[in-house]
């Protein structure tokens, strides 16, 4: 019987790293699947539909709302964003594990239906710096990054929803860290299946 993957959820304040992070993860982890969430929102410059995110009119997601298709959705900074059910079922039971970028909302909502999975929440080093982050992506006015920082400031508050936090200071130590969560997470017993089919049986037994 294959055991079932591995659900990773990754959260962050707006401008902390969290799409820089889980870049870096896909090159350290080839083999590690991401959800690729839908959107009303219009695409950012270099972003792919069908890899950054599902680009879809607000019709079509209410639609799909109504038709229950995702396991959590959540409107954010006035569009609109989903996680399809169906895709996440069928790339965990093939027992591959899943990265699912969520924010908070999502998180919330999880939480609600206790699912299972690793909650991973990136902190900024300091407000200030999360500020500049912000302004050097050059893609909003000052007035929606005011707003951003205001949300990422409720968001923090809630970080106790979370299984670990990671403190975004440099990249490759978040990575790094965030690999260790992952690997200590599979040796837990109840995740943990030796290589060994002998050791396998006997601990099985031990469960029964």
């Amino acid at each position: 019987m294959t055991q079932e993957g591995l659900p990773i959820i990754i959260s962050a304040p707006s401008g902390a790293g969290k799409t820089t992070l889980c870049q870096a993860l896909r090159k350290r982890l080839p083999d590690l699947n991401f959800s690729v969430s839908h959107t009303t929102r219009a695409p950012r410059k270099n972003e792919q539909d069908g890899v950054d995110y599902h680009y879809i009119s607000k019709e079509k997601f209410l639609e799909m709302v109504d038709n229950g298709e995702f396991l959590e959705w959540a409107k954010i900074h006035g569009n609109y964003y989903g996680t399809s059910r169906k895709n996440i079922e069928d790339t965990l039971q093939k027992g591959k594990d899943l990265v699912l970028e969520l924010d908070v909302q999502g998180v919330e909502a999880l939480r609600t239906l206790k699912y299972q999975g690793v909650f991973i929440f990136v902190l900024p080093p300091s407000m200030e710096e999360l500020e500049k982050r912000l302004a050097g992506r050059g893609t909003e006015p000052d007035n929606q990054i005011k707003q951003r920082l205001e949300v990422g400031k409720k968001e923090i508050a809630k970080s106790h929803l979370y299984d670990y936090a990671v403190t975004n200071v440099n990249i490759d130590e978040s990575v790094e860290t965030i690999l260790s969560i992952i690997r200590a997470e599979k040796k837990r017993m109840n995740r943990y299946q030796p290589d060994c089919p002998e050791i396998r049986k006997i601990i099985e037994s031990g469960n029964s």
